[in-house]
């Protein structure tokens, strides 16, 4: 798991997560496509959900609802507001991220479930979250195929 745009305007701590000012990453223009860095950001798989709205933290421009929510391909992890940031400031990325966009098609490659789980975990942990024993998904239990009744585990039929 790789953290990618979290910088320290955006929060305080850890320090070791959000060290790099967001000032230094805003460039004139942006050096990928930026539509499609956009959009592949924006259609993350959910890792962590915060029920907050951020701020613009340079420029007051923009806010995002559940901003500090944190989305993943299954190999980075960034906040949801990232491809707010990308589209206003054109900031840099770390060029292993634009390579993996790009050779996925600028398409975000399917979710494992097990693997989101592993990264959500490992989020947590590195931003400082503690797990609480009994929290949190059941790693044991399988998803229902479809929507319908007949589908759903016995004792959890409505």
């Amino acid at each position: 798991m790789e953290l990618i745009g979290f910088h320290r305007e955006m929060q305080s701590a850890p320090r070791d997560v959000f060290r790099s000012s967001l000032r230094d990453h805003v460039r004139s223009g942006a050096a990928y496509p930026k539509a499609e860095v956009a959009g592949y950001l924006g259609s993350g798989h959910p890792v962590l959900d915060v029920t907050e709205t951020t701020r613009d933290a340079l420029e007051g421009r923009f806010s995002v609802p559940g901003g500090s929510s944190l989305l993943s391909d299954g190999r980075f992890v960034w906040r949801v507001d990232l491809a707010r940031y990308v589209d206003a400031y054109n900031l840099e990325l770390p060029a292993a991220f634009v390579s993996f966009a790009a050779g996925n098609g600028f398409s975000v490659p399917p979710p494992d479930r097990e693997q989101l789980l592993r990264i959500s975990a490992a989020a947590m942990e590195a931003l400082g979250f503690r797990e609480v024993k009994g929290a949190g998904p059941d790693r044991r239990a399988t998803p229902p195929s479809s929507g319908r009744e007949a589908d759903r585990p016995e004792g959890e039929q409505q």
